[in-house]
């Protein structure tokens, strides 16, 4: 799912749920965030023959979802979960369906506002890979926060065709409440 144009930093604004990945800080819209649980008290169940960023699916109040590690999804090394690792539920809306589809990171900061004079555009890298899911960089409190577009992130072509089939059809995936 490319995007049409560039959001500017008057659009990308406002509260985002920020996160560790390694030493470095992302920062999630806190819109599309459903609700954070631990690793630690959840169970995830594997399914076979998916990626191996693809960690399974979680039975959260009688809903499966399905869970991504975005370390193996960024191409980052692994890392032994602790009981700082969490599980960030994210609700996505597309022209499709509803999902939602949860995301592990090493651990949550804080909801932080980002106003758009602290956002940056993304720095052009001189090679070409696809950073099409960062919305632009912040600059908040002496550190650089990645603002990463989840939807973009969770639901473009590679990742729609190896999720387990439950998250493909919004009729088995209802908000739990």
């Amino acid at each position: 799912m490319k995007k049409e144009q560039k959001l500017n930093a008057t659009q990308i604004q406002g509260k985002y749920l920020t996160f560790n990945l390694m030493n470095e800080y992302y920062g999630v819209n806190v819109k599309s965030i459903l609700q954070i649980v631990g690793i630690l008290d959840t169970s995830i169940t594997s399914v076979p023959n998916s990626p191996q960023y693809v960690k399974g699916v979680i039975n959260l109040r009688g809903k499966l979802i399905p869970i991504i590690d975005l370390r193996k999804k960024f191409n980052l090394p692994e890392q032994e979960y602790t009981d700082k690792t969490s599980i960030i539920i994210n609700r996505l809306v597309t022209d499709k369906a509803e999902l939602f589809i949860g995301v592990i990171v090493d651990r949550v900061i804080e909801v932080l506002d980002i106003h758009a004079p602290e956002i940056e555009e993304t720095p052009a890298f001189g090679v070409d890979f696809d950073v099409d899911f960062i919305l632009g960089m912040g600059k908040v409190k002496n550190k650089v926060v990645t603002l990463i577009d989840i939807e973009e992130v969770l639901t473009n072509a590679s990742i729609n065709a190896t999720l387990p089939p439950v998250a493909q059809h919004h009729e088995n995936i209802a908000c739990p409440a």
